[in-house]
């Protein structure tokens, strides 16, 4: 079973769901990822869109319980 807890921007985690599997953990994962970057108007590649996902990868996470 696997857990996993985004971030929302606020610096607070937002809970996605519980999967059976990892792989369904990674496609939640993804798709609270693209959710994400989809708040904001920065092109892909530039600082600014580098920033914030690296601020939504390092505050997010996948637990195993």
């Amino acid at each position: 079973m696997y857990h996993v807890n985004t971030y929302n921007g606020t610096y607070q985690l937002e809970i996605r769901g519980c999967f059976e599997s990892f792989d369904e953990a990674i496609d939640g994962f993804q798709k609270a990822e693209l959710e994400y970057m989809q708040n904001f108007e920065y092109e892909i590649g530039t600082t600014e869109y580098n920033q914030e996902l690296e601020n939504f990868m390092f505050h997010s996470r996948i637990d195993k319980c």
